[in-house]
């Protein structure tokens, strides 16, 4: 125990100053780690050592301030530990009577939440694997609201920047594909209120069911924020379910220009959080949140003869009734630990140093020659491309894939693409407490070395 603990605490501290990474090819991994399954056990301090010889160094480090790609991970120590204490502790969090402290823990972290998002009282949620689960569980919990004779007949509106776990989400639903309205989005990539309207008078005249319509709070691909407050507007209207995925850009919610732009998320049928992102916690911790809570339960209770034991008292909870899990984690615990340990305001601080460091970024990147913003900062995410004189369109495309490849190669920094229409765009997302000014400078000047 002494080995590992020392282990992570080194591994903490010296990774600002290691590579962000490596990976390597599947017959790479075959010669290195394939072996039979030994019919005796192997000393555990010889075992640790191949941990951390053959297994550690082949991952790139989402937590490492210079992994600026995809919408990654950066959990505090606290949060570790929290998740250390969770897998010792080894408790049942799946229903109240084998740990009613651990329900308790998560009653109390879902009402922080709910707080923070100004939803209401009655709202009810769970802690998931992950935002792709939350999505499920949201639109599921949406879909047992409406009747079974309406359900061929529901139409779901989405925005064109969804996150594809929707999609995803709608697959195991077996939603069928014709069902599924794409709405416009404006030149910032915001979902556009008067394309629903007209979709959803255009279905209505189809003798269709609108029912459901999907936002973002915090776009993956460059961190948008839809108009929450329209778009609440026409579902109040037209009486159909609002969804808000919120993964990433909940956080945001606990700064007052966070406030102003997520204005109407608290309006949501059903939310979607996903912790293990700006919320600085180990993976996996997603949520999500329904306003009329009771529908939660009632889309997912069942009751076995087997679990007549445990069936909850007064006021009480059993969380595999909230969701598909029955066997779950104590997740709450490491959220609690952080919250209490660091305080909200230092949430609030992290979530201000991310959107300062984007807006850093954007001003150097500015200053590059051949480069140019394709994105303003939102939330915490930058868009941008490198131009070269005289390419072609594919040309450009081609040079923005290879100068992502060219910075990854160097082991410095970690940085993503995404596509924007018919444009690629290199793309920072500051989500890490540890990423620093100096971490963006370091990263502009491998922009300038293989631009």
């Amino acid at each position: 125990m002494s080995l590992i603990a020392r282990y992570l605490h080194e591994d903490y501290a010296r990774l600002p100053d290691a590579p962000v990474g490596a990976t390597a090819t599947r017959s790479e991994m075959e010669a290195l780690l394939r072996e039979p399954a030994p019919e005796l056990g192997t000393p555990f301090a010889q075992v640790f050592d191949q941990i951390k010889t053959r297994i550690a160094p082949y991952s790139l480090r989402p937590q490492h301030p210079r992994f600026l790609a995809f919408i990654p991970g950066a959990p505090t120590f606290v949060s570790v530990l929290g998740d250390w204490l969770c897998a010792g502790l080894n408790f049942f969090a799946g229903v109240w009577k084998e740990a009613p402290a651990a329900a308790q823990i998560e009653i109390l972290v879902l009402d922080w939440f709910k707080e923070f998002l100004r939803l209401p009282q009655e709202a009810l949620g769970v802690l998931t694997g992950g935002g792709s689960e939350a999505n499920l569980l949201a639109l599921v919990t949406a879909r047992a609201s409406r009747s079974r004779a309406e359900r061929p007949r529901l139409i779901a509106y989405v925005c064109a920047q969804r996150h594809f776990s929707i999609d995803r989400a709608f697959l195991v639903m077996d939603l069928d594909p014709e069902r599924i309205r794409p709405v416009a989005i404006d030149e910032t990539g915001r979902l556009c209120p008067a394309d629903l309207e007209r979709l959803i008078a255009e279905d209505r005249s189809l003798g269709n069911v609108p029912w459901l319509v999907v936002a973002n709070a915090g776009s993956t691909n460059r961190g948008v924020v839809d108009p929450l407050d329209e778009i609440a507007e026409v579902c109040t209207r037209h009486s159909l379910w609002f969804h808000v995925d919120a993964a990433y850009g909940w956080p945001a919610v606990l700064t007052p220009q966070g406030k102003e732009l997520l204005k109407g998320i608290e309006r949501a049928d059903s939310l979607t959080l996903d912790p293990h992102k700006w919320f600085a916690q180990t993976f996996e911790a997603g949520c999500v949140l329904i306003r009329e809570g009771h529908r939660l339960p009632a889309a997912f209770q069942m009751r076995a003869e087997y679990m007549q034991d445990v069936v909850p008292g007064e006021g009480e909870i059993n969380f595999c009734d909230h969701g598909i899990a029955l066997t779950r984690r104590f997740r709450a615990l490491k959220i609690w630990f952080s919250i209490k340990v660091l305080g909200v305001a230092w949430f609030r601080r992290l979530v201000e140093h991310c959107r300062a460091l984007a807006e850093y970024a954007a001003e150097r990147i500015r200053a590059l020659p051949g480069y140019e913003i394709v994105s303003e900062p939102s939330l915490s995410i930058l868009c941008f491309r490198r131009v070269p004189a005289g390419a072609s369109a594919q040309e450009t495309n081609d040079a923005n894939l290879r100068i992502c490849e060219s910075v990854r190669e160097t082991g410095q920094a970690f940085l993503s693409t995404t596509q924007l229409g018919a444009i690629v765009c290199l793309r920072l997302c500051f989500v890490n407490y540890r990423t620093t000014a100096d971490d963006v400078d370091i990263v502009v000047q491998l922009l300038m070395d293989v631009g």
